[in-house]
C-alpha cells in the first residue's frame, strides 16, 4: 500500500464546487421566477401558523435568527405545535407526510455539527409555512402535482441525510445550503416538479458521488494507519493477524483492536474494531479476511460502531478493506 499525502479536499473540491455552482445558478433563476401561491385561509390553519411564528417571549414575530438559536426544549415545542396544527387538517395523507418530515428533522438535528445544524434549522424555518400549507391543501388539487410535491419532500429528506454524513469545506457548505434554500423556495412557490428535477435529484446525485470519492480516499488513509499499527504491534510487514495468538497484542485502543464482550444471553464473543475517522457510514465498509494457504476469503460488514465479530477458526489471516455500500432500499 502506498502512503498517501495531501488532503482529500485538494482532490475533489474543484469538481464538486463546479457542479454545486451549476445547480445554484440554475435553481436561482428558477426560484426567482417562482410565484408563491396564496396560503390557505382556514381559521385553524392560521391559528397554528401564528403560534409557530410567535416570538420567544410570546409577543412579536419569531425571526429566523431567533429560531436558529432555540435550544432543544423550545425547538421541540415549536415542532410539536407544527405537528399538532397539521393534524387538524382534513387532508390526512398530507398531514401525515408533514408530520413525518418534522419528526425526521427533529431526529436529524442532534447528529449534525454546529454549522450544518444552524443551516438546516434555517432551511426548516423558511419551509415551515409551506409545510403548514402542504398539510392543508395536499400540494393542490391535481394528482400529478401531489405526487411531484411528495417526491420533492422525500428528496429533501435524503439531501439532509447526506448533509449529516459528510464533512464539507466552507465554500462547499455555503453553496450547498444556498441550493437547499432555493429548493425550499421552489417548494414554497408550488414549483414541485422544478424543485425535484432541477435541484433535488441532481444535488443528491453529486452529493452521493462525492461521498463515495471521499470515502475511498479516507479508506486508503485508514489502511495505511492499520498497516503501520500492525507492523508496530506484531511485526508483520503487511496487514494481518493470527488468531488467537495476536489477540492480546491488539487489545489496546488504536486503529485496530480486538476485544471480548459478554453477550446478552451469556457467553463471550470476540470482535475486531477499526477506527475509521471521516468515514460517514461505517456499515459501508467490508473487512476481507484472507486465510493463509489460499482458503476461501471471509467477508464481514462493519456494524455502526466499526466492529465485526471474529468467529473465525484459528489461523493467520490477511486483512483488507472494501468500500461496498449496501444497495439503496
Amino acid at each position: 500500500m502506498a502512503i498517501l499525502e495531501g488532503d482529500a479536499n485538494d482532490i475533489f473540491d474543484r469538481a464538486f464546487l463546479t457542479e454545486l455552482e451549476g445547480i445554484v445558478a440554475d435553481s436561482g433563476m428558477a426560484a426567482a421566477s417562482g410565484t408563491a401561491p396564496g396560503l390557505a385561509l382556514d381559521p385553524a390553519f392560521q391559528v397554528a401558523l401564528d403560534a409557530f411564528r410567535r416570538g420567544p417571549d410570546g409577543e412579536g414575530t419569531l425571526t429566523e435568527e431567533q429560531f436558529v438559536d432555540l435550544g432543544p426544549g423550545p425547538l421541540a415545542e415549536r415542532c410539536n405545535g407544527l405537528i399538532e396544527g397539521s393534524r387538524k387538517s382534513p387532508r390526512r395523507e398530507a398531514a401525515q407526510a408533514v408530520e413525518s418530515f418534522v419528526v425526521f428533522f427533529q431526529a436529524l438535528l442532534p447528529t449534525l455539527r454546529d454549522e450544518p445544524s444552524r443551516e438546516v434549522k434555517a432551511t426548516f424555518f423558511r419551509l415551515a409555512p409551506t409545510l403548514f400549507q402542504i398539510a392543508w391543501d395536499d400540494f393542490g388539487e391535481r394528482a400529478d402535482r401531489r405526487e411531484d410535491g411528495r417526491q420533492a419532500l422525500r428528496l429533501l429528506e435524503s439531501l439532509l441525510l447526506e448533509v449529516a454524513s459528510v464533512r464539507l469545506a466552507p465554500a462547499e457548505s455555503e453553496l450547498l445550503f444556498r441550493s437547499l434554500d432555493q429548493l425550499a423556495t421552489l417548494i414554497g412557490s408550488g414549483e414541485y416538479a422544478l424543485a425535484r428535477d432541477l435541484v433535488a435529484s441532481p444535488l443528491l446525485a453529486i452529493l452521493r458521488k462525492n461521498r463515495v470519492a471521499r470515502s475511498l480516499f479516507r479508506l486508503m488513509e485508514v489502511e495505511v494507519a492499520i498497516q503501520r499499527y500492525i507492523r508496530e504491534k506484531l511485526g508483520y510487514s503487511t496487514p494481518q493477524l493470527r488468531l488467537p495468538d495476536d489477540v492480546a497484542a491488539l487489545s489496546d485502543f488504536g486503529p485496530v483492536r480486538v476485544f471480548d464482550e459478554e453477550g446478552p444471553e451469556g457467553g463471550t464473543k470476540r470482535y475486531l474494531q477499526l477506527q475509521l475517522p471521516d468515514i460517514p457510514i461505517l456499515s459501508d465498509i467490508v473487512v476481507h479476511f484472507a486465510p493463509e494457504g489460499g482458503a476461501e476469503r471471509q467477508d464481514k460488514r462493519l456494524d455502526g460502531l466499526g466492529s465485526v465479530e471474529l468467529d473465525l477458526p484459528p489461523g493467520l489471516y490477511g486483512l483488507g478493506l472494501g468500500y461496498e455500500p449496501e444497495p439503496e432500499p
